[in-house]
């Protein structure tokens, strides 16, 4: 028989095996001292879990559960609708936007509708109306001079 997994060797020791296994694993064990070892390790670690101080509550939850579940006073959280979940987000959205398109007008001196596209693109120039140039070739690319 080849070594057996952990996962066995633990069912061993809680005696989870079917009887067939548990005789073959008994008779494994007499002769691997590999597994012996293993065995002897899970039985330590088994004790010193058994000698672990238990933590008091001062209640009993198990009744304090069992009397919530029978009296039906589980709390479940309220139902938001979709308004009152998504309204705030959408009204601070709205806002945001109305606020883009506004300043958007004012930078461009409050004629969208008759400024060419070139000119509206002017905002995100690299050289700002009225800047001085950092180099000749921003200069002559911001203002169309070849």
């Amino acid at each position: 028989m080849h070594c057996p997994q952990h996962n066995k060797l633990s069912a061993y020791l809680d005696r989870a095996l079917a009887a067939r296994e548990y005789g073959q694993l008994t008779a494994h064990l007499q002769t691997c001292p590999l597994c012996r070892h293993q065995l002897e390790a899970l039985a330590a670690l088994q004790r010193n879990l058994r000698d672990l101080p238990s933590p008091v509550l001062g209640f009993d939850l198990a009744a304090r559960l069992q009397d919530r579940i029978r009296s039906g006073a589980v709390q479940r959280r309220p139902v938001r609708s979709f308004w009152s979940a998504w309204g705030p987000a959408g009204l601070a959205a709205t806002a945001a936007l109305t606020g883009g398109v506004w300043l958007g007008v004012l930078l461009t001196g409050g004629t969208v509708a008759s400024a060419p596209p070139a000119a509206l693109v002017r905002v995100f120039d690299p050289v700002p109306p009225g800047g001085l140039c950092a180099a000749a070739e921003l200069c002559r690319l911001s203002k169309g001079i070849q």
